[in-house]
């Protein structure tokens, strides 16, 4: 089974953390809340990442032999620089893009 990997897009600081940009920091923090889970900050990856299940039917944090692993992601990087982090976390999880 597939890892998912979600990637929050936002700025790094405290400058940011209420920006509009932000949103995709803010959307993967209420995800790994549901999931009962937290960030954890991997250095290779210039990220924040936590690591959980989802189920067929979309439940974050969810468990079962379906459920495949997911992993969430902020990029420690900005915006524009976020390609870098997301390419290897993508070779890291061997999550391979989708459509």
């Amino acid at each position: 089974m597939s890892t998912w990997l979600v990637v929050g897009l936002g700025n790094p600081g405290p400058t940011y953390a209420s920006h509009r940009h932000n949103v995709g920091y803010q959307v993967v923090d209420e995800l790994a809340a549901r999931a009962r889970t937290g960030f954890a900050s991997a250095q290779k990856l210039r990220a924040e990442v936590c690591q959980t299940r989802i189920t067929p039917s979309g439940d974050v944090g969810g468990v079962g032999a379906l459920a495949a692993k997911l992993v969430l992601m902020k990029s420690r990087t900005y915006m524009n620089e976020t390609g870098l982090s997301v390419q290897r976390a993508m070779a890291y999880y061997d999550s391979p893009p989708s459509s």
